[in-house]
């Protein structure tokens, strides 16, 4: 039996919290990525805490005229195209028909398995309803199993990349093509050489890109697997700055400059530098003396 991994795009300014109901209900084999922008109301402490381990990715989007949405379906296109060699599930939560017109036309173009639903409490036995009476041998499943896990390492690298990336003050274009290009690169032998070369060639200020980047591509390298960062200690984290009432955008950024310096010699000291640098010496401060005990 194998299980079809599902992946939850929220339109998190359209359903608010109410879509997010049944979250507690996924597991593993669920990825969620929330849609929003600075006009969509906070996410709760509570509902952040019912999402447990699942992989969950924040994304900002600039306010504008259906541009949630566009970015939204953009991604979902990004998800189904990556993927295509797997059998995955795209849910869009939203009250909004118009993405029926986009589910059409995936399921159209390629069979894609993909649904609207207006929470995830529409969902609540996704997992048992997901399970295909599926024969494999011994290899079969090893292979499947190794081409999951490599696709979902580039979906959240690629997550990873675009939000720091953005967060370093570069424009979303730029953001998603140095993204793009992390992406094509990982699972070769040289990828740190070849995505610097790139690069290189694409970017005047190459080196301050390769810098922001490195320390992410290094966590999904298998020689560093050691040294990533550790998901429950960065929930706690996010837990602790949204209970102090910071928005999604600062636990975002928070997250990847903790990433970004987890192995340096003075990580701390390199925290509190970037903090100060992005917010200020009093609001940087202060988010510093909510996380320092948790580093």
């Amino acid at each position: 039996m194998s299980i079809v991994e599902t992946y939850y795009l929220i339109d998190f300014e359209n359903v608010h919290e109410d879509g997010l109901s049944g979250s507690e209900k996924l597991g593993k084999y669920d990825h969620v990525h929330l849609f929003s922008s600075k006009n969509a109301p906070k996410i709760s402490i509570e509902k952040l805490t019912r999402f447990n381990s699942v992989d969950l990715s924040f994304h900002e989007i600039p306010v504008g005229n259906q541009s949630l949405d566009m970015h939204l379906v953009s991604y979902l296109g990004y998800l189904i195209g990556i993927n295509a060699n797997n059998k995955y599930k795209y849910v869009i939560i939203s009250n909004d028909s118009d993405y029926d017109k986009i589910i059409s036309f995936w399921k159209n173009k390629n069979k894609s398995l993909v649904i609207r639903q207006n929470k995830i409490s529409n969902l609540s036995n996704t997992q048992n309803q997901a399970k295909q009476q599926t024969s494999f041998d011994d290899k079969a499943i090893r292979s499947s199993t190794i081409n999951t896990d490599f696709s979902k390492k580039k979906t959240q690298l690629n997550s990873n990349i675009q939000r720091a990336v953005s967060s370093a003050g570069y424009s979303a274009p730029t953001s998603n093509k140095v993204a793009s290009i992390v992406v094509k690169h990982y699972g070769e032998d040289k990828v740190l050489s070849n995505v610097h070369n790139e690069l290189r060639n694409k970017y005047s200020d190459y080196l301050n890109l390769y810098n922001i980047i490195k320390p992410l591509i290094t966590q999904f390298l298998p020689s560093n697997t050691k040294n990533a960062a550790n998901p429950s200690n960065q929930n706690e984290i996010q837990k602790t700055l949204s209970k102090a009432g910071f928005d999604n955008n600062i636990m975002v950024y928070i997250t990847n400059v903790i990433s970004k310096h987890r192995n340096d010699k003075n990580n701390k000291n390199m925290i509190y530098k970037s903090l100060i640098a992005k917010y200020g010496q009093s609001q940087g401060l202060n988010i510093y003396n909510h996380i320092k005990k948790k580093l």
